[in-house]
């Protein structure tokens, strides 16, 4: 049994869990890491991302999105904890367009990185990633929204529980070593051998 694969699969059940019990406290949780992340990547693009093409417009273009990651990011953490319960709505919907403007600033930086030789499969993922989680965030105001994070939860729950068990029914099992007596010479041998 590896270790970190049975946590990783209680860690699953208990996000699943909490999903599914509250769901509105697990929106807000979303909303606060996205914010961090936000930030953090804005700081990334503005410090590494805008150095990797000399071109001007494509160096606006990082600065533009790394500048508006990073505001987004500190309304995202700061604002929900300081207004009302109505602003968790309001900041969901400008997390879906600022995740749907990202990636279109980052499928922009993606065509002006044809030419050089970056590989650009992490791009692209980040944009497929942006806007999924856009549909989603979009989705979770409505009245369906609460149904479909109990839904997402109870399907994490069922796969960290199925990846829990997987990997207690395949942990290495131990053997004692048994004690065998030789009838003609009269030695033990311990390995059971």
């Amino acid at each position: 049994m590896r270790k970190t694969n049975f946590f990783v699969g209680i860690l699953l059940a208990v996000i699943g869990l909490m999903m599914i019990i509250i769901p509105k406290g697990c929106i807000k949780f979303v909303v606060i890491v996205l914010g961090i992340e936000a930030v953090v990547n804005g700081i990334y693009n503005l410090i590494y991302i805008r150095k990797f093409v000399p071109d001007t417009s494509f160096q606006y273009t990082i600065i533009c999105r790394g500048m508006l990651s990073i505001v987004i990011g500190l309304l995202a953490f700061f604002l929900p904890l300081v207004v009302a319960e109505i602003m968790w709505t309001v900041m969901l919907y400008v997390l879906a367009v600022y995740l749907v403007a990202g990636a279109g600033l980052e499928l922009y930086a993606i065509g002006k990185l044809r030419n050089t030789g970056i590989e650009r499969r992490q791009f692209i993922i980040e944009a497929i990633i942006s806007l999924v989680a856009a549909v989603i965030l979009f989705i979770i105001p409505a009245k369906i929204g609460i149904t479909v994070i109990r839904v997402g939860g109870l399907v994490m729950l069922l796969v960290g529980a199925a990846y829990v068990f997987y990997e207690w029914t395949n942990r290495p099992i131990k053997h004692e070593p048994v004690e065998v007596v030789d009838d003609i010479s009269g030695t033990i041998d311990k390995s059971g051998e």
